[in-house]
């Protein structure tokens, strides 16, 4: 009997040490949004739609498009499209980080095959954020922008 409450006291005391894990510490394994990104604040710089999840196998299911055309100059292009499948996803905190491969349009300089990273933080006009990379055909670094309307969403 003894040993029966020292066994039971020692758990007790393991359950009372071990705090409990807050329903916010959700693991996430998606992340969806669009709209229009701004690296002034007021003018759109961007239109961007993405989508993400992981699956049972865990692979990564989704797609990402980023077009600049109209309001955004690049040297040399009358647009510029990102474009493609996604094929990893990591999802930290409110930041996921997207790799894709697909294409990348340049109006008169035509399609290329291309690799690409986003990075985005969840949130809404003025908190979520997003920044394209092109890795291939060529490494191109595109400034962060803030969403200007439309959202990012991780789930």
């Amino acid at each position: 009997m003894k040993r029966l409450m020292v066994v039971l006291a020692a758990v007790v005391l393991t359950m009372v040490a071990v705090p409990a894990i807050p329903a916010t510490a959700v693991e996430r394994d998606g992340v969806n949004g669009g709209g229009h990104g701004t690296i002034d604040g007021t003018t759109a710089f961007s239109q961007f739609g993405l989508e993400a999840s992981r699956i049972a196998d865990g692979g990564v299911s989704g797609h990402f498009n980023c077009l600049m055309a109209g309001v955004s100059e690049f040297a040399g292009f009358d647009l510029m499209a990102v474009r493609g499948k996604l094929t990893n996803v990591i999802i930290n905190g409110d930041t996921a980080t997207l790799e894709g491969i697909g294409m990348l349009q340049t109006g008169n300089q035509g399609k290329h095959p291309a690799t690409f990273r986003a990075v985005v933080t969840e949130g809404g006009p003025g908190v979520g954020t997003l920044q394209l990379t092109l890795l291939a055909p060529f490494v191109f670094e595109l400034p962060t922008e803030t969403v200007l309307n439309g959202g990012i969403h991780l789930h």
